[in-house]
């Protein structure tokens, strides 16, 4: 047996268990804080993912670190040191560099609160392992596979130096064969950048931009953002920086580009260049190692359009996107190739586990439910129900949009049934509801639609089974079924495919679809805006009372307010 723990100490921090391959416990820490995307030491999410796994930390073999890459944000107010790194950057953020930093460098990183962390479990004379970001994201898509060999790409913003990389898959190994610096960043001097000049928050609201695009026209403005960043000439498996600047100093020469361009036209092109972008390079990919099985992590690997264009390549015989491609899954990566290290120098013979249902995080009982609502004051207004997965398809299937507080914590940025508001996917007039009431999002923002997977032919065109909420599809002519899943423009949806995974939340479908005759049922995440998706019982009676909530299904708990 052997056992190892990743932790992500960075942004979106984390921690996860691996054991002989398997993913047995793994829990962001913004979902013990409520605090969302946490960055730092993760002390709630390291102690949790022990309970949740009933390990003893004493029985782990290596803990394994990602490595930290904060140094590479340039700093606003310090605009000497920004002009620095701004003329360094292209010398300093290639490979070498990269790998002196892992190598070296992350031999200074502080380590007083995490040490203090392994002393109080006992654990501090274990081995630890630094994992390069990158190494960390691709391990997430290459060990969660069942093939052995297969092309794994990672692209995000930066980490470690770099942004994106081209890895080959085989014998339990990965081997790096491109790589683009900070630099050169696809997504962080193109799409990072963009969104930062329409007025929202880099390196979390790419989404918005993504969700606006539909709405757009680009070519009023496409070939100005094709001047940003290109497929390098000279090796395409790499991008190029073609705009000269990083980081903020982007920002004065997209003033002068996109001076009176409309906010839904550049989003438009900038969606458009970087789906371009990503069929070109897994396209000279393919075309240069012969692999046509992809994989797929890292922040940008988020992108539910892009994915979609490259599932829909020719070229490619299958397409794996990792559930939890952001920074948050990184511990998992870590942990996971720590695993095959530590296994490869022992002589031991690594276990393969296929990535199925991704609820690695913490539970809790009916008698937690119990104790918490008369805690609150809440029980007057709780019905303890035996079959409460009907009678919530039941309330469903009469208008009603209920919350749904149950079992295990989703892994990743996708609320899978377990942490979700679900509704009548029929029904348009629920969007605006839950928008304005509960979610307080951007009105343009598409919900999404978790589909019986007996049913996934009638509602999705060239239907594969989707559990991750990661790949979108056009619809079929039954789109009025889904209608206020899909996206309100182009109608393609990002879908949640729902097998026997989760026997609960398929069991609310299955009932919603014997009163409506509709396999299907409107899913967004349980948590109010600004918040991460809530992670504990008592969060989710917060946000009940905090909403304009007014159904909780909490364990078997049935409470109206």
């Amino acid at each position: 047996m052997v056992i190892t723990l990743g932790i992500n100490d960075g942004h979106n921090a984390g921690a996860a268990l691996v054991k002989d391959g398997e993913v047995i416990a793994a829990v962001q820490e913004e979902r013990l804080r409520n605090v969302k995307n946490f960055s730092g030491v993760p002390e709630l999410a390291i102690k949790e993912v022990f309970k949740i796994a009933k390990i003893n930390p004493q029985d782990i073999n290596v803990i394994a670190m990602v490595s930290l890459n904060r140094v590479y944000a340039p700093l606003k107010e310090m605009p000497f040191k920004v002009k620095m790194f701004m003329k360094l950057s292209p010398l300093l953020h290639g490979k070498r560099f990269c790998d002196v930093y892992v190598k070296f460098l992350h031999k200074f990183r502080p380590m007083e609160k995490l040490n203090k962390i392994f002393s109080s479990l006992n654990i501090n004379d274990k081995e630890i392992t630094f994992v390069e970001h990158h190494v960390a994201h691709s391990a997430c898509a290459y060990y969660s596979k069942t093939k052995d060999k297969a092309l794994v790409f990672t692209i995000d913003g930066a980490g470690d130096g770099l942004s994106s990389t081209v890895n080959i898959g085989e014998n339990n190994k990965l081997r790096r064969i491109a790589a683009s610096s900070y630099y050169d960043s696809l997504s962080n001097s193109m799409y990072s950048e963009i969104t930062r000049y329409l007025g929202m928050k880099p390196w979390e609201h790419e989404y918005k931009v993504m969700g606006m695009a539909p709405y757009g026209k680009s070519e009023y403005c496409i070939d100005k953002v094709r001047k940003i960043v290109r497929i390098n000439p000279r090796n395409p498996l790499e991008f190029q920086n073609t705009i000269g600047a990083c980081g903020v100093y982007i920002q004065k020469k997209l003033i002068h580009m996109l001076a009176g361009q409309r906010f839904d036209n550049v989003s438009a092109a900038c969606q458009e260049h970087f789906e371009n972008m990503m069929e070109k390079w897994v396209r000279a990919s393919i075309k240069k190692t012969g692999i046509h099985d992809v994989a797929f992590a890292g922040g940008s690997a988020l992108n539910v359009k892009a994915n979609k264009v490259i599932r829909e390549m020719p070229e490619v015989d299958s397409a794996f996107f990792y559930p939890a491609a952001d920074d948050g899954g990184t511990p998992v990566g870590a942990a996971l190739e720590a695993y095959n290290r530590y296994c490869e120098a022992n002589g031991i013979k690594p276990k393969r586990k296929e990535i199925k249902d991704i609820y690695y995080g913490m539970g809790f009982s009916n008698d937690d439910a119990k104790e918490l609502l008369k805690k609150k004051g809440w029980m007057k207004k709780a019905s303890f129900i035996d079959n409460i997965d009907e009678e919530v398809g039941e309330l469903i299937a009469n208008g009603e949009t209920v919350a749904r507080c149950s079992g295990r914590v989703e892994w990743g940025p996708r609320a899978l049934g377990n942490r979700s508001i679900i509704a009548d996917p029929r029904d348009l007039k629920v969007i605006s509801k839950v928008n304005f009431a509960i979610k307080q999002r951007d009105f343009w923002m598409p919900f999404a639609a978790s589909i019986l997977e007996k049913r996934m032919d009638d509602y999705l065109i060239d239907a594969k089974f989707a559990p991750y909420m990661i790949e979108a599809f056009d619809t079929t002519e039954k789109v009025d079924d889904i209608i206020a899943g899909t996206h309100p423009k182009d109608k393609t949806a990002r879908p949640q495919i729902v097998n026997e995974w989760n026997p609960g939340y398929k069991k609310i479908i299955e009932t919603f679809e014997a009163k409506t005759g509709v396999g299907s049922v409107l899913n967004t995440s349980f948590n109010l805006h600004g918040y991460p998706l809530i992670g504990t019982p008592d969060v989710a009676i917060d946000t009940l009372e905090n909403s304009g909530l007014k159904w909780l299904a909490l364990g078997n708990y049935l409470v109206k307010k």
